[in-house]
């Protein structure tokens, strides 16, 4: 009677359709990287899981430094790593020929097809020597600017229009004008640090050539390095080493230092932590002493090969680096200006900033970024970053003479770059380009 009882009851609960579907299982996809790639990241996540149910995204973002390390002993063990990981420039000439990552070019990503709509010399950079291997999507590139104090300048007498500044600063002796009229003795600096100068000449990291020749004695950058003498002597930097430090961070919003050099997404920085309260305080110029068009660094997007959800994760970096619509966004939000070309017809690379005083500067960024050209990367690039600005600023602590100065550039780069020198080396013959 029992059985015939809950029998009829089966019957019942099927006929009314009120039995619990079964529960989906959801997969969770994870992007790993540093501020504000997490800020971007939420502000086209929504647009993406619409397509996706059943997805979830989780963010697992720290500071640079503390992700680079953790990124670099997750490839090493082979697990730890998250679905998808942000690559710095700077490192990814460490990994792109090595093992560690998908290769985009491969199925089922077949990234080649994409190439002609990102910009080339930050396409270039992330792929292997032989071309055979692309290890990220390119995301960001850094049109590289000057960014500077308008109510500053105005107060002592300088041109405080773009156009007028550049014009001021195209040559070494109109910057060390400005670098006088803005100092005041132990308050207020043009610069944080005169070693900087030199160190400009090299955003882009081009340090050697295809021929691994090192590249460090250019004109304009011994006449850079001769002004930064000048400009230490008279005592019209701030002396400050790292550009990152709390330190150069509560002078650059707190006026004590009067401008600063980096790419364009120095800005959402500005905007977001380091001076939110001074919109239409700060304007953007060209690099100064002729130095030209140029890139410092931006970001990829890559798939480690322990991914677990490797197909869902180049899903998603195709809609975030290679739609108009999910790059114009984070644009809006952080400041991390496109690599990926056509998202700069969108009309809001016309579009006045007030944080800029009403400047373009989305059109002044697409111009930098169009006279930019590739260069050559190699394992041996970070280090010689910074080898090149210990040696510069020893030296000018020292008072060294520029040739003096340059010599001991030379010398620190060989020296701490010998084993990737020769790892680079061994992979160029592999590659056939010794």
């Amino acid at each position: 009677m029992f059985k015939r009882f809950l029998l009829l009851l089966l019957a019942l609960v099927l006929a009314l359709g009120i039995l619990p579907a079964a529960v989906a299982e959801e997969t969770v996809l994870t992007i790993g990287g540093w501020p504000a790639g997490d800020t971007a990241f939420e502000a086209i996540i929504p647009k993406f899981l619409e397509d996706h149910p059943g997805v979830r995204i989780e963010l697992n973002f720290m500071s640079t430094t503390d992700f680079n390390q953790q990124l670099t002993t997750a490839i090493a063990a082979g697990s730890g790593a998250d679905d998808i990981v942000m690559l710095e420039q700077a490192w990814v000439g460490r990994y792109k020929d090595g093992p560690g990552f998908e290769n985009l070019l491969d199925p089922p990503y077949n990234a080649g097809e994409l190439k002609d709509d990102f910009v080339d010399y930050k396409w270039d950079y992330g792929t292997s020597l032989d071309g055979t291997r692309t290890i990220g999507l390119v995301w960001d590139i850094g049109p590289a600017s000057l960014f500077y104090r308008r109510d500053i300048f105005e107060e002592v007498g300088l041109p405080s229009d773009p156009a007028e500044v550049d014009a001021l600063f195209s040559t070494w002796d109109g910057f060390l004008e400005a670098a006088e009229k803005v100092h005041i003795p132990g308050e207020r600096w043009l610069v944080s640090n005169a070693a900087m100068l030199y160190s400009w000449c090299y955003m882009n990291r081009d340090f050697f050539d295809k021929d691994l020749n090192l590249i460090i004695d250019k004109p304009v950058a011994k006449e850079a390095l001769e002004a930064a003498i000048k400009m230490r002597q008279n005592d019209w930097d701030a002396k400050i080493i790292d550009m990152w430090s709390n330190e150069a961070n509560a002078a650059f919003g707190g006026g004590q230092v009067a401008t600063v050099v980096a790419g364009c997404w120095y800005g959402g920085f500005l905007k977001s932590w380091i001076a939110p309260d001074l919109g239409g305080k700060w304007g953007v110029a060209r690099l100064p002493g002729g130095i030209g068009s140029s890139n410092w660094g931006g970001s990829y997007l890559a798939i480690p090969s322990q991914s677990k959800n490797k197909e869902l994760a180049w899903e998603f970096i195709k809609y975030s680096m290679a739609t108009a619509e999910a790059q114009n966004t984070m644009f809006d939000v952080v400041d991390y200006f496109p690599g990926y070309i056509p998202a700069w017809e969108d009309p809001m690379y016309h579009d006045e900033d007030p944080y800029f005083g009403g400047q373009k500067t989305r059109e002044l960024w697409v111009d930098i970024a169009k006279g930019t050209f590739p260069n050559f990367s190699t394992l041996m690039d970070t280090t010689a970053e910074s080898a090149m600005g210990n040696a510069v600023r020893s030296g000018l602590d020292e008072g060294l003479s520029a040739d003096e100065i340059i010599e001991n550039v030379k010398k620190g780069i060989l020296n701490e770059t010998l084993d990737d020198f020769e790892r680079m080396e061994e992979l160029m013959e592999d590659a056939g380009l010794r």
